[in-house]
This record gives C-alpha cells, sequence and structure tokens, in this order.
C-alpha cells in the first residue's frame, strides 16, 4: 500500500510569505499494527528567508495542536512542541502582535538553533480552517494513542 499525498496541518500564508507543516507520511515505530509516528516538515517561505525543518508528531502533539488553535482563538499567544525534541511553533494572534498580522515563529532547538517569525495576514476564518485540516490529517492518517 501506498503512502497517501502530503496532507497539510498548518498553512498560514499570504501573497508574500508564509508557514506550511505537512504530514509527509505515517509509520509504526513500535512494531505495532497501527501508526504511531507521522513524519513531517515544515516550510518557512518569504522573500527574506527560505527553510525547512523535519520533524515527528504523536497522537499527544494532535491533541495540543488543538490545544493552541483553541488558545489563539481566545486571544492568547500559544507554543506548541515544547518538549525539546522538534521544532517548536509559537503563534501570535495579530489583535496582541507588533506587526498586527498573526505571527508564525518556528524555532529550530534540535539542529540549528534558528528562530524566525513570519508576519502573516492571516483570513479571519484561519483558526476554522485549521481545525478542519487537524480533522483531516486525523481521518486520513489516524495514530494509536500514547501510553499514559
Amino acid at each position: 500500500m501506498s503512502d497517501p499525498p502530503p496532507t497539510e496541518l498548518i498553512s498560514l500564508s499570504d501573497e508574500e510569505q508564509g508557514v506550511i507543516l505537512r504530514v509527509l507520511r505515517a509509520e509504526s515505530f513500535s512494531g505495532g499494527r497501527q501508526d504511531d509516528t507521522l513524519h513531517a516538515e515544515i516550510s518557512v517561505s518569504s522573500d527574506f528567508v527560505n527553510g525547512r525543518v523535519a520533524l515527528s508528531l504523536h497522537s499527544h502533539d494532535l491533541d495540543s495542536w488543538a490545544e493552541v488553535l483553541d488558545s489563539v482563538e481566545s486571544g492568547r499567544a500559544a507554543s506548541w512542541l515544547e518538549s525539546g525534541r522538534s521544532p517548536r511553533i509559537a503563534i501570535t494572534p495579530a489583535a496582541i502582535s507588533e506587526s498586527a498580522c498573526t505571527e508564525v515563529s518556528v524555532y529550530d532547538v534540535t539542529a540549528s538553533q534558528i528562530h524566525v517569525t513570519v508576519p502573516v495576514a492571516a483570513p479571519p476564518d484561519w483558526i476554522g480552517r485549521h481545525r478542519a485540516l487537524l480533522a483531516a490529517v486525523r481521518s486520513c492518517l489516524p495514530l494509536a494513542q500514547d501510553s499514559p
């Protein structure tokens, strides 16, 4: 069976720049019958900087992404993937950002130690769209639940 095509979990872009997280494939590292890891990449693009960084996601990461969306929707800045085992993403809502745009920061804490913040003129419905992207990833690439 072939892997499904890449699926976007995050797609915050405007005409000039953006940040996209694509889920590339699922895999079972535990040796079980159900996949427990998603291989993904974050890409940052702008006239100023372009880059990619690989990462792995687990079911608890998808759960915490849903919590980040809730926080940002309520007007608070939020950070995702804080464990230090992968790149980290922080989102600052337009209402409280210095640029008056939704700001997406990507921190490559595991390799280059470089971080970049991209201001994006996100549409008003971007959080709802991202909830739909999350649901699509969970549907297309279901993961075994993490052990407590």
